[in-house]
């Protein structure tokens, strides 16, 4: 009998309170296809460990987040259950009355929660399962990885967190439900829809000024937002900021009631028509007593929209010039100089004293380094011809030597003066100050040439007296551009140059980003007669494009860090190998080798960066406004169902029905509306001044990111108003016709 009853009580709550169950087979199915990633990887053609890696990679931080997930879904899974078990208390004190004891109340309560938690899980696998592979045509579409073999596949392992994670909600839920019936006295259940609803407004002259209060706070927050820039965390601004933005948000909702029905009824044309006197009293007494849930929801929406908007912009910063960052196969990199304390620094220190330095550091590296010319590829021919001859198909070397005694800042200073520009700030970088201590960095004419006929670019030529700058990162565009209309110079050796060119956009090293930034090329003579002063590299780059051998990248890949290794055994000494680690295969040292970097890991690493972020944003932002959207929808079908008395009463003295389901609609309209529009301004906030900090900085566009987040959030907080709309008009017409 009170499985049957359970039955008929769950088949009623499907149709009159379709929220939660929509939201329980969302959760589920979210749930599982995020955590299922890691097993689509056998749907596609990976030929690396590394691409095998970023799917474990992505998994690892899906299923850390996955813990915050779950806490978000069970908080919301509990406030549903609270909702239905509210609604239900008439119901239940009927059964007491019947003779039913509140033992088998809650054991029929548990036989509806045990329903009700395989009916969602069950379907919500289901729908899960269709979501996984929809996943996987997006991770091929994304990446461009191909489908050899399409098929069906199911997660144990992401089935297994989900059926665990959700049976350890609905334990709570049956535990809580319990102990909530238990608790309740008779005669609070007989009388429940009889509870009169006590509409409390504050003061309006104390809400007026909180209200202004609650303004000058939030834009308190945006100014010391945009201060900030979002990119130094740790900053007390951004504290600052993180506070000023959730008190001011708080007084807002606090005040926000009172103020609006105050202003409202003054203008007696628009408050004195029709129902509407009921439905603002309605929405603003709701406003009063949830404006704390109203703070939270707006928050949530806030922090989703602000991930999801700044994740998908940050795709496009990463990987959006990945093919561009990376024009050879690979580049080996030699750091050459290292300051008197070990640590790497090009930024200060007289170039003409690190030969002494580098001598009495690294002997042997120097000697080597001398004895070649310091030609890197010489020498690692020399250590390897066979391999060497079979993988490399061309090389280009580019090497990079400070200036004596003149740094960014004068050519800054210079720019200044000939632009009437004395702010620093206003030509480009953030850090421009650190800039300006830097020593100026040259490259020779051949140099840039070689690398150029390496990615089959016409060569640069230089008139007597100039020299060109090579500039590529959107960040210090603009300082490149003000040397080049400044025509600022350098001096070497009593010999001046000119910035006379266009600034050249070439990519002269494997990266994962843009990274040529604000370097001089000079003439050949130059360089010479740097050297001819002692001064030694202070960076070399030997760019690489692979042989036509019928190789792999990754084999390719491989066989360089073999040769690689030839000359360089993980067991040689100096410097303790370095900036790298002893993981390394080969012992990174000043020279030949520092660090290896390949076009193909770069793309890997990309590709893994773009899947992780993706799915990221996706998982966290769908959760978080599906939550919110859910429980506003919860709130409104849970205060529409305490007023049912109050619509009968409408209805009782005239009111069509019309006009019932016209304030019905608006109140839920404006109970949406009311955090979301706070979000969204706060988002708008947040995202301008990640693109004037951060996507700006890299030439990205936010825009597509924007548009894809406000579509996302009107679909899902559309579908919710008109699932909650339907559900209460239908709690209302119920009550209408009961006598």
């Amino acid at each position: 009998m009170y499985l049957k009853l359970a039955l008929r009580n769950v088949r009623r709550s499907i149709r009159d309170y379709a929220i939660y169950f929509v939201t329980l087979l969302f959760g589920v199915a979210t749930f599982y296809a995020f955590n299922s990633i890691g097993s689509q990887q056998v749907l596609f053609d990976l030929r690396s460990s590394a691409t095998s890696r970023m799917f474990e990679s992505t998994q690892q931080f899906l299923s850390m987040f996955s813990a915050v997930i779950v806490v978000v879904l069970a908080f919301l899974v509990l406030y549903a259950n609270q909702f239905l078990i509210r609604r239900r208390k008439k119901e239940f004190g009927t059964y007491l009355v019947l003779g039913m004891s509140s033992g088998r109340v809650s054991r029929m309560v548990l036989y509806e929660t045990v329903l009700v938690g395989c009916a969602s899980l069950v379907l919500g696998l289901g729908v899960g399962l269709l979501l996984s592979q929809g996943l996987s045509f997006l991770t091929a579409l994304l990446f461009d990885l191909p489908m050899m073999h399409y098929q069906f596949i199911f997660s144990g392992e992401g089935c297994t967190t989900t059926l665990t994670c959700f049976a350890c909600i609905y334990v709570i839920v049956t535990l809580l439900n319990t102990f909530t019936i238990n608790r309740y006295k008779l005669i609070d259940l007989l009388h429940a829809d009889e509870t009169n609803q006590t509409i409390r407004l504050r003061n309006p002259y104390v809400c007026s000024v909180v209200f202004v209060l609650a303004c000058a706070i939030i834009a308190f927050a945006y100014m010391r937002l945009t201060e900030n820039g979002l990119v130094m965390l740790d900053d007390p601004t951004f504290a600052e900021a993180t506070i000023a933005m959730l008190v001011g948000t708080l007084l807002f909702f606090w005040s926000l009631a009172g103020l609006a029905i105050t202003l409202i009824t003054r203008s007696k044309r628009i408050y004195l028509k029709g129902i509407r006197p009921f439905t603002l009293r309605q929405i603003a007494s709701r406003v009063n007593t949830a404006f704390a849930s109203l703070w939270a929801i707006c928050v949530l929406l806030f922090f989703s929209i602000t991930v999801f908007s700044g994740g998908m912009g940050m795709i496009d910063i990463f990987v959006g010039t990945i093919k561009e960052a990376n024009p050879y196969s690979a580049t080996l990199m030699a750091d050459v100089w290292y300051g008197p304390d070990g640590t790497f620094s090009s930024s200060s220190g007289d170039p003409r004293d690190r030969r002494a330095e580098m001598e009495a550091g690294a002997p042997d590296r120097l000697a080597q380094a001398e004895s070649a010319s310091w030609n890197m590829a010489d020498v690692l021919r020399e250590a390897n011809p066979q391999a060497w001859d079979q993988t490399v198909g061309a090389y280009a070397q580019v090497t990079y030597y400070d200036v004596p005694d003149q740094t960014y800042g004068m050519l800054i200073d210079k720019a200044s003066e000939c632009l009437n520009d004395p702010d620093l700030d206003s030509l480009g970088l953030p850090d421009l100050q650190s800039l300006a201590a830097s020593l100026i960095s040259v490259v020779s004419l051949s140099d840039y040439n070689a690398a150029c006929e390496l990615q089959g670019k016409e060569p640069l030529e230089l008139a007597t007296g100039t020299c060109a700058i090579v500039n590529n990162l959107e960040m210090s565009n603009p300082l490149a551009q003000a040397f080049a209309q400044a025509e600022v110079s350098i001096t070497i050796a009593d010999t001046t140059y000119t910035c006379a060119s266009p600034i050249l956009d070439t990519q002269l090293e494997d990266n994962m980003l843009l990274a040529s930034t604000a370097l001089f090329v000079v003439p050949d003579e130059a360089v010479a007669d740097l050297q001819d002063e002692g001064v030694i590299p202070d960076r070399q780059l030997l760019d690489i494009q692979y042989a036509d051998n019928g190789l792999t990248d990754q084999e390719n890949d491989e066989a360089l860090a073999g040769i690689v290794a030839t000359l360089q055994p993980a067991d040689m000494g100096g410097f303790e190998k370095g900036r790298s680690g002893e993981d390394d295969a080969w012992a990174s040292l000043l020279w030949p080798v520092t660090r290896i970097y390949t076009a193909y890991n770069f793309v890997i690493q990309s590709n893994g960066m773009r899947l992780m972020i993706t799915y990221l944003a996706l998982y966290i932002g769908l959760i978080f406004l599906v939550s919110t959207a859910a429980i506003l929808a919860i709130q409104q079908l849970s205060q529409i169902a305490d007023a049912t008395k109050r619509y009968r009463i409408l209805h009782q003295i005239g009111c069509d029905k019309r006009l019932i389901n016209r304030s019905i609609l608006t109140q839920i309209l404006i109970y949406f509306c009311l955090p979301l529009g706070l979000a969204l301004c706060h988002s708008a906030c947040a995202i301008a001044v990640l693109s004037d900090s951060l996507f700006g900085a890299f030439g990205v566009s936010p825009l597509p990111s924007i548009l894809v987040t406000l579509a996302l959030v009107l679909a899902i907080y559309s579908g919710y108003l008109v699932i909650t709309y339907l559900c209460a008009k239908n709690i209302v017409r119920t009550s209408l016709t009961e006598r």
